[in-house]
């Protein structure tokens, strides 16, 4: 299957089909982890991702399969752990339990996920922290625990401008984030993320990072810095 790039750099390639393969061949298999215990971790997670009352985008990123179940999965208070090592912040909030946003902890990550040129936030998706959670989840399970760094979360337009992001943007909406996992290759991270997408997916790197979000379904590949722009 081929994956079309959507957006023009400096230098594009084509999303390397190879890397949706499973995490527990690539991930794991490169980070010490017997592909017994990945397959077993793998597969209760993916039952409970498929289990009924999840959000449809999260869903969608249910691919792993096994016969293994965590029926409670969903029931358990929903906990980020992140850093964002550009303003020196870091956080461990829990955003959804009993059935229900829990407000203190989602207005945190909110701040975190801040503009911070424009100094502006905005409501971020539950859909993406629920895949930022699956995602989580899966590496803290295969690998051991660790903070997803977030490198952009929330964007304005007059800073979408400033970095010289296209437009429209679906950071403006609160849909999407450029991050990447602690301790894990940016490949590694790239392969992560095409297992679970739901939404856009693009690999940048030169910059190390990684755009993910819970719009259209699309991939791409982009080479070079950001290239800011004049205002």
């Amino acid at each position: 299957m081929q994956h079309k790039v959507v957006r023009v750099g400096r230098r594009t390639g084509e999303c390397d089909p190879a890397s949706a393969r499973s995490p527990v061949a690539a991930v794991a298999g490169s980070s010490g982890v017997t592909r017994r215990q990945a397959v077993g971790a793998g597969a209760a997670l993916a039952a409970a991702v498929g289990a009924g009352g999840v959000p449809a985008t999260v869903r969608a990123a249910a691919t792993l399969r096994g016969p293994a179940g965590d029926p409670a999965f969903w029931k358990r208070p929903r906990e980020l752990w992140i850093t964002r090592p550009q303003v020196g912040e870091q956080l461990r909030a829990v955003y959804w339990s009993d059935g229900r946003v829990q407000q203190e902890g989602y207005q945190r990550i909110n701040r975190l996920y801040r503009d911070v040129m424009a100094g502006q936030q905005r409501p971020i998706s539950i859909d993406l922290l629920d895949l930022n959670y699956v995602m989580q989840t899966a590496v803290h399970r295969l690998l051991s625990p660790r903070p997803l760094v977030l490198i952009s979360g929330f964007r304005t337009a007059q800073t979408n401008a400033r970095v010289g992001g296209v437009e429209p943007n679906i950071h403006f909406t609160g849909q999407a984030d450029d991050s990447v996992y602690e301790r894990m290759s940016l490949a590694d991270n790239y392969r992560l993320a095409r297992y679970f997408q739901v939404g856009g997916l693009g690999f940048y790197p030169d910059r190390g990072s990684i755009h993910k979000d819970v719009g259209p379904r699309r991939s791409w590949v982009e080479y070079g810095p950001a290239r800011p722009r004049r205002a």
